[in-house]
């Protein structure tokens, strides 16, 4: 079990007298000095260990998860069980399934540098006040339309074209209202951590080749849509967003960010 999403998947199918039993018989895997405070919701409980596992070792792969978002936060789960579903295989191309950057014209060097130096510099993710500060590489939703619904479920897909990546289909549990349907208001993001780059400290042919590769893989996307006071809240969704780079011009056009999330 290499990151956080791995023990957390592994401790989801746990079964416990207490519902809070569950997240805090995770604080001593995690190494985690906090409260046991019985009485709390399973909710709050959840969301304290994975706040502080943001918070202590900036490990975005707890954000890996599908299903009903917390009330604790927005990109938390409301249960531990939102882990089951098997994340995406962060597993390198073979050969012959090389990523989409390599079936495209070269990449500028001067591109390469500026993503490069954006990423490095980025800052580890942290969650304070209840604020999850995220570095990502964002992607605007140009179009969404509502494809099918079944209310009853509920479920309701919609197809999405972004900037920079291939057309998809998101499946979400609740109907997306008419703040998120405003033009310009919803992102695909991509939570990055700089130990997702190579530990070179400079950029040379190697390192390009591996970042691009890295970039060019697809991805689990978080969906998210803009608030007041260049807030973010995410939204969550039935199925794991997999987004799709369209090629390495695109990939160097995206914008690295640090999103403020609620």
């Amino acid at each position: 079990m290499d990151d956080a999403r791995s023990r957390l998947q592994w401790a989801s199918s746990r079964c416990t007298t207490r519902p809070e039993d569950i997240a805090y018989s995770l604080f001593g895997i995690f190494n985690l000095h906090l409260p046991v405070l019985y009485g709390e919701s399973a909710e709050k409980a959840l969301g304290r260990l994975l706040a502080d596992i943001i918070s202590q070792s900036g490990d975005i792969s707890v954000l890996d998860w599908v299903g009903e978002a917390s009330p604790f936060h927005s990109c938390f789960p409301a249960c531990i069980t939102s882990y089951q579903m098997l994340p995406l295989s962060p597993s390198h191309p073979h050969a012959e399934e090389r990523s989409p950057t390599t079936d495209q014209q070269p990449a500028s060097s001067t591109a390469l540098q500026k993503m490069y130096r954006s990423l490095a510099k980025s800052p580890l993710p942290q969650f304070i006040n209840h604020r999850l500060t995220l570095p990502s590489i964002t992607h605007r939703v140009i179009s969404v339309h509502l494809k099918g619904e079944d209310p009853l479920a509920p479920s309701y897909t919609y197809r999405i074209q972004t900037s920079g990546l291939r057309p998809l289909e998101i499946t979400l549990p609740d109907k997306l209202d008419d703040v998120a349907m405003k033009q310009g208001a919803l992102r695909l993001v991509r939570p990055w951590h700089s130990k997702l780059l190579s530990p070179s400290a400079e950029l040379d042919a190697t390192t390009e080749k591996q970042l691009l590769s890295t970039l060019g893989r697809p991805f689990n996307a978080l969906l998210l849509v803009r608030l007041p006071h260049n807030e973010y809240k995410r939204i969550a969704s039935s199925t794991l967003i997999v987004a799709k780079p369209i090629d390495s011009v695109s990939v160097l056009q995206s914008k690295v960010r640090i999103l403020n999330i609620v």
